[in-house]
């Protein structure tokens, strides 16, 4: 009885720590399951709230436009105004094309209608609608009565329905526009199916439900609009009333969500991600008799071994891969650079960062910006197969070459230049063409115990290197960081350079008014008299400045230069504008408004001649408080110019919320686009862009006589560059105003 009571026990505790270990297993697996599904359906409302917020912001933009105004201002009634044609009515068709190339593929159909319920103009796919073909009857729609109680300045966004122009279930957006005492309506649809979230192949389904009818509207898992098709698990969970949940519907484990309530949104969404359930069936088939309660045992240990093996090994790569790419990520990476600069052998590091890779993201979705980093990821790894490629995150990738002679330099070069060769063939991601630029630092372990952390600074360090020279690919110089002894030592001769007279120097480059060829001023560009390495150019010392307090100084001399100078340039007959590069630091300290307009009075220039350029991360570092700052200057008279603009991080809702009045257009578009078509259209956006928000546009970097032939097709209104001059002393800018036609001040004011 003894032997057979402690057989029993045995088996029982057995049985209840295998079963208890089962669970446990089990519960982890849940519970990772449930943060996968959690993060995911986190995923899938942000693109989704990004699309909403997206759409309203380009119906804001759009109803902005002066077109639909200046239509309702004209003389006559709207038939006659549509039967005349002509440029009124072609400018209202265009603002609503201009909507569907700017985003094709998603908004099929854009019209403007009349308080009546008569269309003025209509565009469908592109093509025009002739004023026979204008429906008289949109006042029947579901859309059209609550746009008009909504009121101007807002935008409603209608149910689901389908689209009588395009034949896609559709949801619209809609605004309100009144001008001459008459009101209308801009409105355009954007297709459900562009919703859709992608299927990730690895059993992880994505579907839009509507809360009021419990219906499946989008599922990634199939194709087309699912219509009214109701999955009674759904109205099941809707009846509960829960706004979030993640529970298991039949053999899926299921996470879902209703999108916020946001004004004037008549869609009632929830959001729900599934995956099949963890764990199915694993305590079942336990027998009651001791052989088979102990073989069960044995057997559960075994299963439950073998799955805490493959879940120690799936953590152990979700710990060392990229899960998007599938490569080896900074932890990984890092390792095995250290393994290959063990003693006697050495090491290059190539670091790659992906130009304006933020800029597939803003414009086209994070969908598309992940297809187009794993496309990234296939190519290196299918141009060095026998080398470890890495993504450390966001858009940086790393490749490792092991070696063992100093020639490997030149190989690991050469490396790069082949990378550079693959990303510059243009990309396609759903149809869309892209086309990329990249910046490679290289370095190698040239001294012996180089650890692995301080070979990536390196590399990052002749990275930043190649970016801010835009050469492409840059070799690791002990001078390219920031903190080795020479930077510290260049800093104290700057801080000694501020305070004396001769060594900080002001540069001008003309800027050129492409419509009468009249000089439309200046830009000033500081330049340092090292006294032991002579003229020294802004980017060998601004990045240091900009890191400390010294940035102020360095701006308010400038500043004080430049405002002088103008002086200078009016006393002689010639108002001449001047423009002040802004760094961050300055932009948000609070006493700048006062500062400049002190000096202005000080020195007796109109605040008309002084404009300020900053970049659109400037801005956005503290956008409340720029916001602020850059209000108080523009209300003085001080005219404000964003530079660089469209490499940057800003969003055109919070540009148009600045008070500027001009735009510059980085350089970098401006010298690709003859050769390139994706730089000549996002040259043309932007000149678009700048001028539907009533501002003058200026383009960088124009170089040869067909870049400005070019602009001044496109409409540009300043060009500046090397065609016209280089940056030049204050003497030679005079000479040069001498052979250029003076500025015309009611020019810029119009």
């Amino acid at each position: 009885v003894a032997r057979a009571g402690a057989l029993l026990t045995g088996l029982l505790v057995l049985m209840l720590s295998v079963l208890s270990s089962v669970v446990t297993a089990r519960d982890k697996q849940l519970a990772a399951q449930d943060s996968q599904l959690g993060i995911v359906l986190g995923q899938q409302l942000g693109i989704l709230e990004s699309y909403f917020e997206r759409a309203r912001t380009i119906d804001a933009l759009l109803a902005a436009n002066p077109v639909f105004t200046d239509f309702y201002r004209a003389p006559g009634t709207n038939d006659a105004k549509i039967r005349a044609g002509g440029p009124l009515i072609d400018r209202v068709n265009e603002a609503l094309a201009y909507l569907e190339e700017l985003y094709p593929g998603r908004i099929g159909e854009a019209c403007f209608i009349d308080s009546s319920g008569a269309e003025i103009a209509r565009v469908v796919d592109g093509v025009r609608a002739a004023p026979a073909d204008l429906s008289q009857d949109e006042d029947a729609n579901p859309f059209f009565a609550p746009t008009l109680a909504f009121g101007e300045g807002r935008v409603y966004q209608a149910k689901m329905y389908k689209s009588p122009d395009t034949h896609n279930e559709v949801i619209s957006n809609s605004t309100v526009i009144t001008a001459g005492g008459h009101t209308g309506i801009v409105h355009y649809e954007i297709a459900l199916d562009t919703f859709r979230m992608t299927d990730s192949g690895n059993g992880v389904a994505a579907s839009i439900v509507d809360a009021d009818t419990g219906h499946t509207i989008l599922d990634s898992r199939t194709q087309g609009i699912a219509g009214a098709t109701t999955d009674q698990s759904w109205a099941t969970m809707i009846q509960r009333g829960l706004a979030a949940e993640v529970t298991t519907v039949q053999d899926r484990r299921v996470a879902y969500r209703r999108l916020p309530v946001t004004d004037g949104n008549a869609n009632n969404w929830y959001v729900a991600v599934s995956a099949p359930q963890f764990g199915l069936g694993w305590t079942r088939g336990l027998g009651v008799k001791s052989l088979a309660l102990l073989a069960a045992a044995l057997l559960t240990i075994i299963v439950s071994g073998a799955s805490w093996v493959g879940h120690l090994r799936s953590v152990r790569r979700l710990a060392s891969y990229d899960p998007l790419t599938g490569l080896p990520n900074r932890t990984l990476f890092t390792q095995r650079l250290q393994a290959a600069l063990r003693p006697g052998r050495g090491a290059a590091v190539l670091l790659i960062d992906l130009e304006r890779f933020k800029e597939v993201n803003d414009a086209l979705g994070y969908r598309y910006g992940d297809q187009l980093l794993q496309q990234v990821a296939r190519r290196l790894t299918a141009e060095l197969p026998a080398t470890t490629v890495a993504r450390l995150g966001g858009d940086d990738f790393a490749v490792l070459l092991p070696g063992r002679h100093g020639d490997d330099v030149r190989t690991a070069e050469a490396a790069a230049d082949q990378i550079l060769a693959v990303l510059h063939r243009t990309f396609t991601v759903e149809g869309t063409g892209m086309d990329l630029e990249a910046s490679i630092g290289v370095a190698w372990s040239a001294e012996p115990g180089l650890s692995a952390e301080a070979l990536l600074r390196h590399a990052d360090a002749a990275m930043n290197r190649a970016k801010e020279h835009h050469t492409g690919r840059e070799t690791y110089d002990p001078t390219d960081e920031q903190h080795s002894p020479h930077r510290l030592q260049l800093l104290g001769d700057l801080r000694r350079a501020i305070e004396s007279e001769d060594q900080i120097l002001v540069h001008y480059q003309p800027k050129v008014d492409l419509e009468t060829g009249r000089a439309a001023g200046v830009e000033a560009l500081v330049r340092w008299e090292h006294p032991e390495q002579g003229c020294l150019m802004p980017d060998t010392f601004i990045p240091l400045a900009e890191n400390t307090t010294l940035i102020r100084g360095l701006t308010a001399r400038v500043l004080d230069i430049a405002v002088r100078q103008a002086k200078c340039w009016l006393d002689q007959g010639r108002p001449v504008p001047v423009a002040v590069n802004l760094s961050t630091r300055c932009l948000l300290d609070a006493t700048l408004p006062d500062h400049v307009f002190d000096l202005l009075t000080s020195v007796g220039l109109p605040t008309s001649l002084l404009e300020l350029e900053i970049t659109e991360s400037t801005a956005m570092a503290d956008p409340d408080r720029a916001r602020s700052i850059l209000h108080a200057l523009h209300e003085g008279g001080i005219r404000l110019s964003i530079d660089d603009f469209g490499t940057g991080h800003s969003s055109m809702a919070y540009l148009q919320q600045l008070p500027v009045d001009e735009l510059k257009i980085d350089r970098s578009f401006v010298a690709q686009m003859i050769d390139s078509e994706g730089s000549a259209v996002l040259v043309r956006t932007a000149i678009t862009l700048g001028h539907n928000l009533g501002l003058l546009v200026v383009a960088e970097g124009v170089e040869t006589a067909d870049m400005v032939a070019a602009l001044r097709d496109l409409g540009c209104d300043i060009a500046q560059g090397y065609h016209y001059s280089r940056p030049v002393s204050a003497p030679d800018v005079e000479r040069w105003l001498a052979n250029c036609p003076g500025y015309d001040p009611a020019r810029r004011a119009a």
